[in-house]
């Protein structure tokens, strides 16, 4: 479960260089599965925001569990109203979000590749709008992030970055 977040944590920052080199904001619905192994799936649904002002970003997940990631600049806070739980981190694998973009080649018109880590990543995009991205990460789950309802460069409130805590939840620290 850490490594699949993990994987989640770092697209966050992948997708804020969409277009793959203009976007400034991305909002959009996501289905995310995830393939282990022994071929068992698992798939999550949800809404994510991300805005390379600040560099933040902003996971909602909603089916089948509910949680929200919030990222920025490399610190993370996941808070899981079913757990009653707040974690925070900090992630030191997780690259300059500038750098990463830079470094993905475009491979055919619809499709390009980075790797980050010794992890391949295809982003497929549909102009302006990322399609999906695919990798398998360090401990071999395969998995596939579709996007759709997106929008792109508008403006996000910066309070949608801003999280709140209640006070009965446990405060974790990784």
């Amino acid at each position: 479960m850490k490594k699949i977040l993990l994987s989640t944590i770092f697209l966050s920052c992948t997708l804020l260089s969409a277009n793959i080199t203009q976007l400034t904001s991305l909002e959009s619905n996501f289905k995310q599965s995830i393939i282990n192994d022994q071929n068992s799936r698992i798939t999550y649904s949800g809404k994510m925001y991300a805005s390379k002002q600040n560099n933040q970003a902003l996971w909602i997940y909603t089916s089948p569990i509910e949680k929200k990631i919030y990222y920025k600049d490399g610190s993370i806070v996941i808070i899981e109203p079913e757990l009653e739980q707040a974690i925070f981190a900090k992630l030191s694998k997780v690259p300059n979000v500038l750098n990463l973009l830079n470094s993905a080649k475009q491979i055919s018109e619809n499709r390009y590749e980075t790797t980050f880590n010794n992890v391949k990543y295809t982003i497929e995009v549909a102009g302006d709008k990322i399609k999906n991205i695919v990798y398998t990460d360090e401990i071999q789950n395969r998995v596939n992030i579709e996007f759709n309802t997106q929008k792109t460069n508008e403006k996000i409130d910066n309070s949608m970055f801003v999280y709140t805590i209640p006070e009965d939840y446990d405060i974790l620290e990784q």
